[in-house]
């Protein structure tokens, strides 16, 4: 390795290691981080309300909810997400899918309550982005089992 930020190119032999990320400058490295994080956009995600026939006959009615916001528990940090509740044959209980609209490395992450437990996931882009693999991904965790 040499002494050179693969951000700007500048030599950090120099350079204090507090203000370094391995070889790289801090603030390049930071600044970078930053422009990598955009913000997720569904189109009509109403789109997405679907009842569904699953193979063995059961259905799974799928409905957005709405854009809402929420604090997370580290730091107060707040994010924005999609919220879409599924239910399977009208039962009383329902699995909620959290889609933060923050984008981190070409995935977004996907807070999932089910049964009293909730997981946190991460989804691609892309599945995102196909409607039909979206719903194929949801039908999925509304049916695997809680343990």
């Amino acid at each position: 390795m040499s002494w050179t930020c693969r951000y700007c190119g500048k030599d950090t032999s120099d350079i204090d290691y507090d203000y370094l990320d391995g070889y790289d400058h801090l603030s390049c490295a930071l600044n970078n981080n930053k422009m990598k994080i955009t913000n997720l956009k569904i189109s009509n995600p109403e789109k997405i309300n679907t009842k569904n026939l699953c193979l063995d006959k059961s259905t799974i009615d799928i409905n957005y909810m709405g854009r809402k916001h929420k604090t997370k528990d580290y730091g107060n940090v707040g994010c924005t997400f999609y919220e879409f509740i599924a239910t399977k044959d009208y039962n009383s209980q329902s699995t909620i899918f959290q889609i933060e609209d923050e984008i981190k490395n070409n995935k977004v992450e996907v807070t999932i309550l089910k049964s009293g437990k909730m997981t946190i996931d991460e989804f691609s882009i892309e599945l995102i982005k196909d409607r039909s693999k979206l719903i194929n991904k949801m039908i999925e965790w509304v049916n695997e089992k809680v343990s």
